[in-house]
């Protein structure tokens, strides 16, 4: 027992002479240093994982309460240590080396989720909200920055600055284009954003105002309809977060979509709820997003079956063609065979009957679209 405790004190011991070397690169730092960092940064995580898996093994193995009170007071310690010098570490990493230039995605969620035994977990990369000044896309992104930036108490404030400038994209860019890198920074230009965008009773007329002027679908259209259902659903989902009484609006929000709806969708929910007692709005959304899920699997069905009959008629037609000239070769030779345009009045789709394809009762039945 007493050998394990004393490998675990030595691991410790290694541990803090290491953290201790680290800090006294930081007391003699100057800008010629700052190669070196990316390594620092390095033997910092390894000398910390090595603190926590030692004193996790002491506490384990000294049940003395003075013993575990010595402990928590070390594990503090040296927590608080890590923490100044991993931020000095990184406000001061070269750019071109440094992960705080990675406006692309952020490179681990730990900066967010960070446990003190994972300093070496790895995770995929997560992409940073951005926001362009539309205003209903606002709550998206303000609760999205707020979990991934804005909330992690490892992040200096100065990275916190940084990420947010790169989010920002278009018109809500443009006010703080020239804002100065500084941790000082950073706390102003959020509390700046909150003020122009943050605001619930603008939101709720814009809100408003995007349901009120989305195009509507004039014919049927598997793209439009799917465009406009999505967009109706986000602006009446915003109204929700924004804790609008929106349970109380099937007649506004079940009217409003239909005046949008095309006249066969519109036949089609007609025909669907002529025995409902009144329309609701979840019930007309529900029925469009069935129907857009219908016209897909059709439109999908209907591709795929017109191409296997164009490739079947064109091999028809090959032939035929080549059956054509050489019955024309044999006519002109004996004059006893029929004239070469009675082999080309059979149907390209392949029917038994002789007719030009204008005058198909297979091809008459199918729609525009089909016969095209």
């Amino acid at each position: 027992m007493d050998k394990k405790i004393k490998a675990s004190q030595l691991k410790k011991r290694i541990a803090v002479e290491g953290l201790k070397t680290l800090e006294r690169f930081r007391a003699e730092f100057v800008p010629e240093f700052a190669s070196q960092i990316p390594e620092a940064l390095e033997d910092l995580d390894r000398h910390k994982s090595g603190f926590f898996n030692s004193i996790e093994k002491l506490e384990e193995l000294d049940e003395n309460d003075a013993s575990i009170e010595a402990y928590i007071h070390e594990r503090s310690d040296f927590e608080d240590r890590h923490r100044k010098l991993k931020s000095f570490l990184r406000e001061n990493q070269p750019k071109e080396e440094g992960t705080l230039n990675d406006t692309s995605g952020l490179a681990s969620s730990t900066l967010a989720f960070f446990r003190p035994n994972a300093s070496n977990l790895r995770l995929p990369k997560i992409e940073l909200p951005t926001f362009d000044g539309d205003h209903t896309r606002w709550l998206s992104f303000r609760d999205r920055f707020i979990a991934m930036i804005d909330a992690s108490a490892e992040l200096p404030a100065i990275a916190k600055l940084q990420y947010l400038l790169s989010s920002l994209k278009g018109e809500a860019a443009l006010p703080f284009e020239h804002t100065p890198l500084t941790s000082d920074n950073y706390p102003v230009t959020w509390a700046a954003l909150l003020k122009r965008y943050d605001n619930s009773r603008l939101l709720i007329r814009e809100y408003y105002r995007k349901l009120h002027h989305l195009p509507g679908v004039q014919l049927v259209c598997v793209d439009k309809l799917t465009h406009l259902v999505d967009e109706f659903t986000r602006f009446v989902n915003g109204l929700v977060k924004l804790k609008e009484p929106v349970d109380a609006w099937d007649t506004p929000l079940s009217n409003m979509l239909m005046m949008k709806l095309d006249r066969e969708t519109l036949l089609a929910w007609e025909k669907h709820s002529v025995h409902f007692p009144r329309d609701k709005y979840k019930d007309v959304i529900a029925f469009v997003q069935d129907r857009i899920q219908i016209l897909k699997s059709t439109n999908d069905f209907a591709c795929e079956h017109i191409g296997n009959v164009r490739k079947v008629a064109g091999n028809h037609h090959q032939s035929v063609q080549k059956r054509s000239i050489a019955n024309a070769a044999a006519s002109n030779a004996t004059l006893s065979s029929p004239p070469a345009h009675s082999q080309q009045l059979k149907c390209p789709l392949a029917c038994t009957d002789a007719h030009l394809l204008r005058n198909c009762p297979i091809f008459i039945a199918k729609d525009v679209r089909q016969r095209s």
